[in-house]
């Protein structure tokens, strides 16, 4: 398989800025994130594993949607960009200010 054409600079900023627009608004799944982020590199899988120190086989697996990664190594990949595993809320389908509100808190 040919290696892909590494983005420019002004592309790798513009998919940048649309990846954290994105993930601030909580657009992206962890699949997705990952194959953006080694997209952005413009760097295959196994190049991509390489420089994060997983195995290619961790990286296939995540974006296909079928692994099971540990928290470090997702860490892993997500340090290169400024990122780390955390709680987020899950996406609902309906805005969220239509969920009932949460009773209030006891002291």
């Amino acid at each position: 398989m040919p290696r892909r054409t590494r983005p420019t600079r002004d592309e790798q900023n513009a998919l940048r800025r649309a990846f954290y627009e994105k993930i601030e608004r909580g657009e992206l799944t962890i699949p997705e994130a990952i194959k953006a982020m080694r997209e952005m590199t413009g760097l295959t899988q196994a190049e991509f594993a390489a420089h994060r120190g997983v195995s290619r086989r961790v990286i296939q697996d995540i974006e296909r949607g079928t692994g099971n990664p540990t928290v470090d190594s997702l860490n892993s990949v997500a340090k290169l960009f400024g990122l780390r595993v955390g709680f987020v809320p899950i996406r609902r389908k309906e805005p969220l200010s239509n969920a009932p509100t949460p009773p209030p808190a006891q002291q």
